[in-house]
């Protein structure tokens, strides 16, 4: 149908308004709001920064570059990432080579950046039953091992990679008594980007069934928060992430838990999360099912919520992707639950599901 001339010259009347704040000559000349940082300069990549026009909400990014530092120790292929980090003042700068480190980093009462230059690897000591535990931390029921122990210390790392083998790992001193992680960090404020913790797993045995977690924080002391940036956790368990209760504050941001697919080990779980205060945003969790037919029948979880309520956990802007169910909010209180995307979930689960207060007091 042909619009009649009146229609026509009120359509580019309009036309000619909305776009009257972007057009000058014949070429756009928009509003930009203020910059939004939408991934943050990190040692070893650019960040970005995007502004939106006030007028037409188009959108435009510029880089922002990526951080400086002076090394001030160098640790090359052969040598010992920890040995450095006992050698180092706080403060430093610890610069770590391309190669695989076959060695249980530990970074204990230190205050240190490390800094990975191309591929590194820590791959855990050729002996697995030589790795350090910590016993019983802020009162957990297990003592804690991981390839990485990070103990009464406050780091960055940055682009390292800590990759299990599934036949070393196979050793008795794995038992339900000594929880095994790719990462534990006790009573410390840490840091993680661009960090990939992979391969925590051994040969199933009834024992073990319920361990092996990716990363596992706790702390007794005040001031020790986790900030987890643009990483990945795969190839665990059980558990991705584990962060109890007195963690001060919890940030976890555009990363990526995988878990193994649809198997029938275990329930496997994305996050786990007891502190207070958390903001979990930006993240893809996917791959958590569990498909045996039993009484956990496809019963994993993307996250779940323990918190306690004094500050808020928020949730938001995350897509949660082949997994049984989504966000579970154990303890209610002051979850703050956002949009997220929710894909390809087990046809009888749940997006959400918040414990009735009545059960929650009671447990």
């Amino acid at each position: 149908m042909k619009k009649s001339g009146l229609a026509l010259i009120v359509s580019l009347f309009l036309l000619s308004a909305v776009m009257a704040g972007c057009n000058d000559a014949g070429e756009h000349s928009h509003e930009w709001g203020a910059a939004e940082v939408t991934r943050q300069a990190t040692y070893t990549r650019d960040g970005e920064k995007t502004y939106t026009c006030k007028s037409c909400g188009q959108t435009r990014k510029e880089g922002i570059p990526k951080l400086t530092f002076t090394a001030d120790l160098t640790v090359s292929a052969g040598e010992s990432i920890s040995a450095a980090v006992e050698a180092a003042e706080d403060g430093n700068f610890i610069l770590v080579e391309a190669g695989t480190y076959r060695e249980q980093l530990k970074i204990e009462n230190k205050r240190v950046t490390l800094i990975g230059q191309g591929t590194v690897v820590v791959a855990g000591p050729e002996d697995y039953s030589k790795m350090e535990i910590v016993e019983k931390p802020g009162g957990e029921q297990q003592n804690y091992t991981a390839l990485a122990l990070i103990v009464n210390a406050e780091a960055l790392l940055e682009n390292i990679a800590f990759t299990g083998d599934p036949d070393k790992a196979d050793i008795p001193f794995l038992t339900a008594e000594n929880a095994y992680c790719g990462m534990a960090c006790v009573d410390s404020a840490l840091t993680l980007q661009y960090v990939k913790i992979k391969e925590i797993i051994y040969p199933e045995r009834p024992s073990g069934i319920q361990n092996g977690r990716g990363l596992f924080a706790t702390a007794t002391q005040e001031n020790k928060p986790l900030t987890v940036l643009y990483s990945e956790i795969s190839g665990f368990n059980k558990t991705g992430v584990v962060v109890r209760a007195g963690v001060s504050e919890f940030i976890f941001d555009g990363n990526t838990v995988t878990g193994a697919g649809s198997q029938t080990r275990n329930c496997q779980n994305g996050l786990q999360v007891e502190c207070d205060e958390a903001d979990i945003k930006n993240n893809t969790v996917k791959n958590l099912v569990y498909s045996k037919e039993d009484e956990w029948n496809h019963a994993s979880w993307a996250i779940l919520v323990y918190g306690k309520g004094k500050e808020a956990t928020k949730i938001g802007a995350n897509l949660f992707d082949n997994v049984d169910n989504g966000v579970y909010i154990f303890v209610n209180g002051s979850t703050i639950l956002g949009e997220n995307q929710y894909k390809n979930l087990y046809e009888e689960g749940y997006s959400h599901y918040e414990t009735p207060e009545e059960d929650a007091s009671s447990s």
